[in-house]
């Protein structure tokens, strides 16, 4: 979806510093005026909904290449899963299953590359080959990263991840989440980060409740002025809501709860089905954009 074609307008008060927009991201300029449509490409052997299945360097950029053709703004690469049962995975062994992709797409795919990793050595190395974005659902526990994305001027996708942060600090969950998310824009600033993208990091060590209630509560972002990240995409959570245990059939629930999140404020969206998604946004447009007199 270029920056020409209708979207869901959603509004972002720029803050004065660090970083005014629009951002330069891989080429593209993006205000924010509309939601983004994150691409996922897992090119790993053990993700919970595609793991195996872009392994191989040709069929991954190939997958990539589709989700572009269906409306993707960005692709995000990952080569090492973040679901809870998996194990983990040594950098050098991330490093080869993604940067060959890299190399590739840089090449051959006129998209920003956000790369989708907890390590600041495989971030390092896909930044040195020309990737676009770091994504990193770690939380944030140390600088590193940030320190790379102020080195590297590129944006920084900071996750409120429950499994490594905690959740009860006093206060309640959503205050909690308004805490942590202080105190890692500072710490993140501070290291040289200066694009910062708050992910709410729905999943990820929470209840379904606290899921939902996370969704609810994007409005508790705001304030920041920085762009808000979301993926539910075919997560177990909206299988417990609709009782369907293959994550590739749960698309219904995904577009649900991603539309509502675009309606409660958020300016990305991480998504599988990027094809789907496009057209629920530029449908919904379409009917709150025209109004026909009498």
């Amino acid at each position: 979806m270029d920056s020409s074609t209708p979207g869901i307008r959603r509004d972002l008060q720029a803050p004065a510093q660090p970083q005014a927009l629009p951002w330069r991201v891989g080429g593209q300029a993006w205000d924010f005026s509309r939601p983004l449509i994150m691409g996922v490409l897992n090119a790993t052997p053990d993700s919970f909904s595609d793991g195996g299945e872009y392994l191989e360097v040709g069929a991954a950029v190939e997958h990539a290449r589709q989700l572009a053709a269906e409306g993707a703004d960005l692709i995000d690469l990952g080569g090492a899963s973040s679901h809870p049962k998996a194990r983990p995975t040594p950098a050098q062994e991330e490093l080869d299953r993604i940067a060959p992709v890299v190399e590739r797409l840089l090449r051959e795919l006129p998209l920003p590359l956000s790369i989708d990793t907890q390590k600041p050595e495989v971030a390092e190395a896909c930044l040195k080959l020309g990737a676009h974005l770091i994504n990193d659902v770690s939380g944030l526990p140390h600088p590193a990263m940030a320190e790379l994305a102020g080195r590297f001027a590129v944006p920084l996708v900071v996750m409120w991840n429950t499994l490594a942060a905690a959740k009860g600090q006093g206060g309640g969950f959503l205050p909690s989440m308004v805490a942590f998310f202080e105190g890692r824009i500072a710490q993140a600033e501070a290291a040289g980060a200066r694009q910062l993208i708050l992910d709410p990091g729905y999943g990820f060590g929470k209840t379904l409740d606290e899921n939902l209630t996370v969704l609810r509560g994007l409005g508790r972002l705001t304030p920041f002025r920085r762009p808000i990240l979301v993926c539910t995409s075919r997560k177990g959570s909206l299988g417990r809501i609709t009782g369907e245990k293959d994550p590739k059939l749960r698309l219904g629930a995904t577009l649900a709860s991603s539309l509502y999140a675009v309606r409660q404020g958020a300016h990305m969206i991480r998504v599988h089905d990027v094809k789907a998604l496009h057209q629920e946004l530029l449908t919904w447009n379409a009917i709150e954009s025209v109004h026909v007199e009498g």
